[in-house]
C-alpha cells in the first residue's frame, strides 16, 4: 500500500444559528468523513469559550469535490454558513 494517503475536503457547518463563539463552522482535511468528524467533535469538546458537541442534526458534513471548480462563501450578519456561488449560464 502507499505511504501516501489520499486527503478530501470536508466542510462542516452548524444547521443553526449559535451563540456568541460557538465553533459552528469548519473547513477539514482528512482522509474520510468519520476522520472529519472526529477531529471536529475534537475540537467542540475543547472550545475555551464552553465545551460543545456533535450531533449531526446540529451540524452538516459535506466533501467538497476539489477536482471541480467551487466557490463558497460565508457572509456576515444572521447568517452562519458558506453558501455555494452558482452563475447562471448566459
Amino acid at each position: 500500500m502507499d505511504a501516501r494517503q489520499i486527503m478530501n475536503v470536508y466542510l462542516i457547518q452548524s444547521t443553526d444559528c449559535l451563540k456568541p463563539y460557538a465553533i459552528q463552522n469548519a473547513i477539514v482535511v482528512a482522509r474520510d468523513r468519520n476522520t472529519a468528524i472526529k477531529k471536529f467533535s475534537k475540537e467542540l469538546r475543547h472550545n475555551p469559550y464552553g465545551s460543545q458537541s456533535y450531533r449531526p442534526t446540529w451540524f452538516s458534513c459535506r466533501k467538497i469535490n476539489t477536482n471541480k471548480p467551487k466557490m463558497l462563501i460565508q457572509y456576515g450578519g444572521d447568517t452562519w454558513q458558506f453558501d455555494e456561488v452558482k452563475y447562471e449560464q448566459e
